[in-house]
């Protein structure tokens, strides 16, 4: 006898009350501190915990209430019990947390909250105090319904996983979320989604919430709803690989002409035997797995054989896309060695034949400006030990201005105040440096920066004592916030204003010669020539009496619209404060640096110093010297393309930017043209590209210039790939063996990071 549908749903809502009654425990009763690990669906326990008894709870497509079998699940593991609970692709483990403990396993996450209640609101701030947490802790609130229980327990899946990925999955809307505001996922379909790092204020874990919709009454509404409350776990997942069959990279070794063609004829005849191969293959993964081998022994090969002359980098996204690549290397090769010139492709492949060497190479950092919405969004998935390491050292949210430049709301990011502005370019500068030095062990011999990338360059050399210290600094001194930016009360004197006059400012990029410009600066006594860069040029001041001097050259300029007075004369009576702001304790043993910094300060006042003369060339480094270097380059008039000249005159030719996007490339392009002295500029990020394939593109330009690069993380990132498809493989293995009643063998445990 069938039972009516309202009858139905309130017995199945009694039925999922009464399952709670011992996950939800008593009013002010203590956390539940489940663990939880994520499986690959056919695993088999982790090896601790293998002999236990373990309860099997399998969902389906026939299954309607995802939300009663958490329940089940948690009730039957709060007893000291472990439960797994299947999905198609994933299995979820619970068990105490001080299970886990006692057992040496990580979790991903700790179920810390579960509460059933009649409204959304109700469940979750009934979750909440059971998991001893406040609503402004969440970063993540996800609410679905059970209209596909398999498709909300993927999504579940996925929260943990990223909760152990410390990556955040935000809503790409028209109407921005701000970091410190609670997503939300749309019940109904997909929308269009951002991921980033999951950036939490210092010492403090990641929580999540999520909203199940338990069930629904004859009038459609929902009669009961179940929250769970996720904290951090101590696991991790493992970095993602760098390289894949998807994203292949292969070093050809040679000291002559010959040596190399042999060598990309060996590679094609390889790469044609692998077709054949895979023609022949029975597992639907033995192509991938033999394509990741071939790129570990090539790796392999390269790290332990002796150094060669000249080393071609070659990449695609295919085998396909390979075999053009090698017959397009191999065309031009005569003529690129014959004319001690370059080659590189669009995929990223890169040949030169007049390596440059770690003895010319120099770390360029880039100014205020270079910063765009959701950067380097995805480096912390690829280097999760770099981000946790730069999170205990300091405030990694408040360096990159998390709140702004991960937000959601492009415009805001775009309209920082220069103060914020400043702390995340130094911020990206820092990450990016870091992961060169301590990840590929990319050490510079020269370091030079663009206006405010001269403080990025002492902040992440390894030369101020504690660079984290300036960030709260930047913000709230009134250099900062007062007198060179917002107000401009330094400009305000320098016009000699009333406190009721207003102030117009901005500043204009120009494609002109600054001499034509400086001709008319006497008429316009309100505009400065702030910066020159090769045969473009940046005005600030009075904004309409800029367009009027743009007017008489002629010129079209592109307006900056950032409120800076740095780099024009009312600022200069201001060096001394920024030298007072700037003067930092020095690390041990920084005094006597390695790498020679070279101060466009230099420039700023040849009276005093000569032109072509690192800073610590002659006499050790100070924390008086430095600072008053970036006063003098702040307060005085920038001459980006002298700057550049002078660094190539010392010795420097190979230019990596190390900082947000690659405007410092270009301009180092235009100004070395011409140029007597071979140069390469080589950008590590940029705007509208994968970070990944922009910097895959960088290691291998490095390589090829023969600056020594540890492979160290391409090599690991491959045997993790190995592993994980050597899983795969074995799961089906296992599952073939059961349909046809044959012996299994044991899949690989599922990896992870403590």
């Amino acid at each position: 006898m069938s039972v009516p549908p309202k009858k139905e749903a309130d017995a199945e809502a009694n039925e999922l009350s009464s399952s709670m009654t011992t996950a939800q425990g008593q009013e002010g009763a203590a956390p539940l501190r489940l663990a939880l690990l994520l499986q690959p669906a056919g695993s088999d326990l982790p090896a601790a915990l293998k002999g236990e008894r373990v309860i099997e709870l399998i969902l389906s497509e026939t299954d309607d209430n995802l939300a009663r079998q958490l329940s089940r699940a948690a009730e039957c593991a709060g007893e000291d019990g472990l439960v797994r609970l299947h999905g198609p692709r994933q299995s979820l483990l619970l068990m105490p947390a001080l299970k886990a403990a006692k057992a040496k396993l990580h979790p991903h996450a700790i179920l810390a909250g579960l509460y059933l209640g009649a409204t959304q609101e109700g469940a979750l701030a009934g979750a909440l105090h059971q998991a001893k947490r406040s609503a402004n802790h969440l970063s993540v609130i996800r609410r679905l319904t059970e209209d596909d229980p398999l498709a909300a327990f993927d999504s579940l899946c996925r929260l943990i996983s990223d909760i152990a990925q410390r990556t955040i999955t935000r809503i790409d809307t028209s109407a921005a979320t701000p970091t410190a505001t609670p997503t939300a996922t749309p019940t109904a379909t997909e929308a269009t989604t951002k991921r980033h790092y999951w950036f939490t204020e210092p010492y403090q874990g990641r929580v999540a919430a999520m909203i199940l919709s338990a069930g629904e009454s004859q009038a459609g509404a929902a009669t009961s709803q179940l929250a769970l409350i996720l904290t951090q776990g101590t696991g991790r997942l493992k970095a993602r690989s760098l390289l894949s069959a998807h994203q292949l990279f292969f070093l050809i070794p040679g000291s002559s002409e010959a040596a190399l063609n042999q060598g990309l004829w060996a590679l094609a005849a390889a790469l044609d035997r692998h077709g054949k191969d895979d023609q022949q293959a029975s597992q639907p993964h033995d192509q991938e797995i033999a394509l990741i081998e071939m790129m570990q022994a090539n790796l392999e090969a390269f790290a332990t054989a002796a150094p060669t002359r000249f080393v071609i980098s070659l990449q695609a996204t295919s085998i396909d896309g390979l075999k053009l690549e090698i017959s397009a290397m191999s065309e031009a090769l005569t003529s690129v060695c014959k004319e001690k010139g370059e080659y590189r492709t669009p995929s990223g492949s890169y040949f030169s034949a007049a390596p440059l060497g770690q003895t010319k190479l120099a770390f360029v950092y880039p100014g205020v400006g270079t910063i765009y919405p959701h950067m380097l969004s995805e480096l912390h998935s690829y280097f999760p030990a770099l981000f946790t390491r730069l999170q205990q050292q300091g405030d990694l949210k408040a360096m990159l201005q998390a709140d702004l430049v991960y937000g959601g709301d492009d415009s805001i990011c775009q309209q920082m105040p220069l103060s914020s502005m400043a702390i995340a370019g130094v911020g990206a500068s820092y990450l990016l440096t870091k992961l060169l030095m301590d990840e590929f062990a990319v050490q510079p011999q020269f370091a030079l920066g663009y206006s405010m990338g001269e403080a990025a360059m002492w902040a992440s050399l390894d030369v101020w004592q504690a660079p984290h210290q300036l960030i709260d600094k930047t913000l709230k001194d009134p250099l900062f916030t007062q007198e060179i930016s917002g107000p401009l009360e330094a400009v305000r004197q320098a016009w000699q204003l009333s406190d009721n006059e207003s102030i117009e400012w901005n500043s204009f990029l120009v494609r002109c010669p600054a001499e034509q410009i400086s001709a008319l600066l006497e008429r316009y006594p309100r505009v400065y020539l702030a910066i020159t860069q090769g045969d473009t040029c940046v005005i600030a001041g009075c904004q309409h009496c800029c367009e009027a001097l743009l007017k008489e050259l002629n010129k079209r300029g592109i307006p900056a619209n950032r409120v800076t007075a740095m780099h024009t004369p009312p600022a200069e009576p201001l060096a001394p404060k920024v030298a007072a702001f700037y003067r930092q304790a020095l690390l041990p043993g920084s005094a006597n640096h390695e790498i020679k910094f070279i101060s466009a300060a230099n420039l700023a006042r040849p009276q005093e110093q000569e032109h072509d003369q690192a800073l610590n060339q002659h006499k050790p480094l100070s924390s008086e010297s430095i600072a008053e270097s970036i006063a003098q380059t702040f307060c005085h008039r920038l001459d980006f393309g002298a700057l550049i000249q002078s660094a190539s005159r010392q010795g420097a030719a190979l230019f990596v930017e190390v900082g947000a996007d690659r405007q410092n490339c270009t301009l180092i392009d235009k100004i070395l043209k011409g140029s007597h002295a071979p140069h390469v500029s080589v950008p590590v990020n940029a705007k509208g590209t994968s970070d990944i394939t922009t910097l895959l593109k960088a290691l291998g330009q490095l390589i090829s210039h023969r600056v020594p690069v540890s492979l160290t993380v391409l090599q690991l990132g491959l045997k993790r790939q190995l592993d994980l498809l050597l899983q795969t493989k074995a799961q089906q293995a296992n599952t073939q063996a059961k349909t046809h009643g044959d012996t299994p063998h044991a899949a690989p445990p599922f990896q992870e990071d403590a």
